[in-house]
């Protein structure tokens, strides 16, 4: 019985993100300019505040599936490897980056037409670190309701999150969550509307706000897909690791 698959690597995170689309989805600026950037090296993906003026940015980098050599599907977990230092402590100082999955990889730009906020317009869920405040997010679009700010993990620190991961668990649900030196922990299970193409493409989120604050909030590195760990192996994958497996494998023999 395989109870822990190897990750296949669909995207490095290091080189050209031209299959990927930028999509500014809330815009307080207003049209002014302001916004959200992403970019890659060989250190890997990070985001930035875009603008002169310090307004709330919300931004969501998206390819879709077809784009990948290997396709994400329901059974699978997308993981993304999570370096990022902890940010300056503040309730006030706001700076979010995390995984996504989305309806399309196109989704309808914040712009006037939709009062600068077009988050309702699309099915979406992402998960993510924000460093100033130590702790992971949660935020979900599902048929034109808007979920943020209420599915918030208090006292984890950026630093110390390895990954971060969304399970396609049936056809319309998906778990969020995180891996730090403690395991693998469920954020929140979102579910859709059977109507839904969820899951079309999938990336990154970004939440910036703060010109000046963070010159550039990252790494993310290596996007990658398996299929959903057994809870057995997550669990001794917390306790000690590959040993901990090791010898729980040798005590069934």
């Amino acid at each position: 019985m395989a109870l822990l698959a190897q990750a296949q690597i669909i995207d490095p995170l290091t080189g050209s993100l031209s299959g990927y689309t930028s999509t500014l989805v809330l815009d307080n600026s207003l049209g002014a300019g302001n916004g959200v950037s992403f970019t890659s090296s060989g250190s890997g993906l990070q985001t930035a505040f875009v603008g002169t003026t310090s307004t709330p940015e919300q931004a969501l980098l998206l390819a879709p599936l077809s784009y990948f050599s290997t396709i994400f599907a329901v059974g699978d977990r997308l993981t993304v490897n999570v370096a990022v230092p902890d940010g300056p402590q503040s309730g006030s100082f706001t700076a979010d980056f995390g995984l996504a999955i989305s309806a399309t990889a196109t989704p309808t730009a914040a712009g006037s037409g939709n009062g600068y906020n077009s988050r309702t317009t699309f099915d979406w869920a992402s998960i993510s670190v924000r460093p100033p405040q130590s702790s992971i997010r949660e935020n979900s679009s599902i048929s034109g309701t808007l979920v943020t700010g209420s599915n918030v993990h208090s006292g984890v620190a950026a630093s110390s999150v390895s990954q971060l991961y969304i399970d396609w668990v049936s056809a319309d649900v998906f778990n969020l969550g995180w891996v730090d030196g403690g395991g693998a922990h469920l954020g929140e299970t979102v579910t859709f509307a059977p109507s839904s193409t969820i899951g079309a493409a999938i990336g990154f989120y970004s939440d910036q706000r703060l010109q000046g604050g963070i010159t550039g909030l990252g790494y993310f590195t290596d996007l990658a897909i398996q299929p959903i760990p057994e809870p057995t192996a997550m669990a001794l994958c917390g306790l000690g690791g590959f040993f901990g497996l090791a010898g729980w494998m040798r005590r069934r023999k």
